[in-house]
């Protein structure tokens, strides 16, 4: 288990629509969704614990906060909030979730 592991899971999720239509449905139907996102890595042959994503989520909003806060946003980012939308760290944010599945998967509560 590592953190590695946690960067390469969600450095993988934009890249796969089958891992990203998973992650949504757990996200909006899980009571223990942390454990359940983490064992969806494990499926996937990503050795991590919840504890190991929720740190690297955490790390990715508080990176997005800082460009924010500096004024700086990533051309992802501007895309995002140009088109209405708010992609963040590719799994949860501060405010929402969003995942691009051709047009965009949205939840509207991070529970995280």
């Amino acid at each position: 288990m590592s953190q590695k592991a946690a960067v390469q899971f969600l450095d993988a999720v934009p890249e796969n629509e089958e891992l990203q239509r998973k992650l949504v449905t757990i996200m909006e139907s899980s009571d223990n969704d942390r454990e359940e996102a983490a064992q969806l890595a494990n499926e996937y042959g990503y050795d991590i614990t919840p504890d190991e994503l929720w740190a690297e989520i955490q790390k990715r909003q508080q990176e997005v906060k800082a460009r924010q806060d500096a004024g700086e946003l990533t051309d992802e980012e501007l895309e995002a909030v140009a088109g209405g939308e708010m992609i963040v760290a590719t799994i949860a944010a501060t405010v929402a979730l969003t995942v691009s599945v051709g047009g965009s998967i949205a939840i509207s509560q991070a529970k995280w």
